[in-house]
């Protein structure tokens, strides 16, 4: 996995670099799965069953970037165990700049959706 720093939800304290940089790190955001509606015969329309929100979080557009890229790839269509996989899916937010909080840091939210066959 990416060994970066993990919050569940709320980030109430980061882990500062040299400077007083924030580290970088993830917020992980979940909802319980559940049982979707039958699926049709055909099997031709997935359903979804959940979803799952990753905030990526850091001191630089690039690093940021990156983190986020990373995020997509290890967890984008990656069949679980029992069935069923992630997918990245809108909205596609850009990466933005919060200055609410110090130190001030870029961010970007991902979302995915749990999708069953």
């Amino acid at each position: 996995m990416i060994g970066e720093d993990v919050h569940e939800g709320v980030v109430e304290n980061v882990r500062l670099l040299k400077g007083g940089w924030v580290a970088p790190y993830l917020a992980v955001w979940t909802q319980p799965l559940r049982e979707h509606a039958e699926q049709s015969i055909a099997f031709c329309d997935p359903e979804t069953a959940g979803s799952l929100n990753v905030t990526v979080a850091g001191s630089t557009v690039g690093t940021v970037r990156n983190l986020s890229q990373a995020v997509v790839q290890e967890l984008n269509r990656v069949t679980v165990p029992g069935g069923g996989e992630y997918v990245h899916t809108d909205p596609h937010v850009p990466i933005q700049y919060d200055t609410s909080v110090s130190p001030n840091r870029f961010y970007q939210p991902l979302s995915f959706i749990f999708a069953q066959p």
